[in-house]
C-alpha cells in the first residue's frame, strides 16, 4: 500500500469523514481527497498532525508496503467519485511553501552532516569571540578604577576599542550563520540521534560553565569584601571583582550561544 491508500484506510478505520479530517487539519476537503487519490502530499507539519490524529507512526504511514497480488482493488467511494467529477482549477503553491516542504522533498533536501557540523563550528567560534569582546570591554574598567587618572581612561578606551572591534567583526561574520539558518534544517533520523547525544553531553558542559561563572562572581565579591575589611574601603578594591565578572559573563555567553545552536538544529522550543 502506498501513502494515499494507507491514509484513506486509516481514516475510515478511525471513523473520520473527509470533511471531519479536513476540519481537524484546517484544510479543505478537496485537499484531503487529493492526498487520498495520490495527486499530492501534505506538508511536513500536516503529516505530523495526521500521525497524531490517526494514531499511526510517520514511518508506518509513509513507508510503502506490498499487499497480496490477488487482493481486489477497492473502487472509489462516493466522496472520491464526487471529487473526480467536479471541475478543478490548477493548483498553485503559496509563495511561502517550497518543494522541500513536501513529503518527497523532506528526504530529497535532507541537510547533510557537513553542513550541520559547520553550523555548530561557526556558532562556537562566534560565541568565543563575542565572549572575548565583552570581556575586553569589562576589563577596560579596571585601569580607570586603579589609576584614577587620564592614563587609566586612555587604557580603558584602548580595551573598549578592541572589544567593540571584535563585536563588529563577529556581527559581520554572523551573516554566514544567518544564511545557514534561513535554510530549513531537514535532518535524517540517524543525524538527529547523533545530535541528541552530543547535546546531552554538552548540557553537562553547559552546567559546568554556568556554575563556574556564578562561583567566580561570588568569589570575586568575597575577595573584594576581604580587602575592604583588611585595608579599608577603597575604590581600587573593586577592581579585583571585574576580572571575575568578565570571565563569568564570557562563560555565560559561550554556553548560551552554543546551546542555542543545538536547540535550533533539534527544533527544541522553550
Amino acid at each position: 500500500m502506498n501513502f494515499a491508500q494507507k491514509l484513506q484506510k486509516r481514516r475510515k478505520e478511525v471513523g473520520f469523514s473527509q470533511e471531519q479530517l479536513a476540519f481537524e487539519l484546517n484544510v479543505s476537503r478537496q485537499a484531503v481527497s487529493k492526498w487520498e487519490s495520490g495527486q499530492g502530499y501534505p506538508e511536513v507539519e500536516k503529516l505530523i498532525q495526521l500521525s497524531e490524529l490517526l494514531g499511526i507512526s510517520l514511518d508506518e504511514l509513509m513507508k510503502e508496503t506490498r499487499e497480496h497480488p490477488s487482493a481486489p482493488i477497492k473502487p472509489l467511494d462516493e466522496e472520491e467519485q464526487e471529487w473526480r467529477d467536479e471541475p478543478h482549477s490548477p493548483v498553485t503553491l503559496p509563495d511561502d511553501i517550497h518543494e522541500e516542504d513536501s513529503l518527497i522533498g523532506r528526504f530529497a533536501y535532507s541537510t547533510d552532516r557537513d553542513t550541520v557540523e559547520r553550523y555548530l563550528d561557526l556558532n562556537q567560534r562566534f560565541a568565543r569571540w563575542i565572549a572575548v569582546g565583552v570581556g575586553m570591554i569589562l576589563g577596560g574598567i579596571i585601569p580607570v578604577i586603579v589609576l584614577d587618572n587620564d592614563l587609566g581612561v586612555a587604557i580603558m578606551m584602548f580595551f573598549i576599542a578592541i572589544g567593540v572591534g571584535l563585536l563588529v567583526k563577529n556581527g559581520i561574520d554572523y551573516q554566514e550563520i544567518e544564511k545557514l539558518e534561513k535554510q530549513t534544517f531537514h535532518l535524517s533520523g540517524e543525524l538527529i540521534c547523533d545530535l541528541q547525544d552530543d547535546y546531552e553531553r554538552y548540557q553537562r558542559t553547559f552546567t559546568r560553565k554556568i556554575v563556574a561563572g556564578v562561583s567566580l562572581i561570588i568569589f570575586g565579591v568575597g575577595l573584594m569584601l576581604i580587602l575592604n575589611s583588611l585595608f579599608g574601603e577603597y575604590d581600587a578594591n573593586a577592581a579585583v571583582l571585574f576580572p571575575f565578572i568578565a570571565v563569568s559573563v564570557g562563560n555565560f555567553i559561550d554556553a548560551g550561544i552554543t546551546s542555542g545552536a543545538y536547540r535550533k538544529l533539534l527544533n527544541i522550543k522553550d
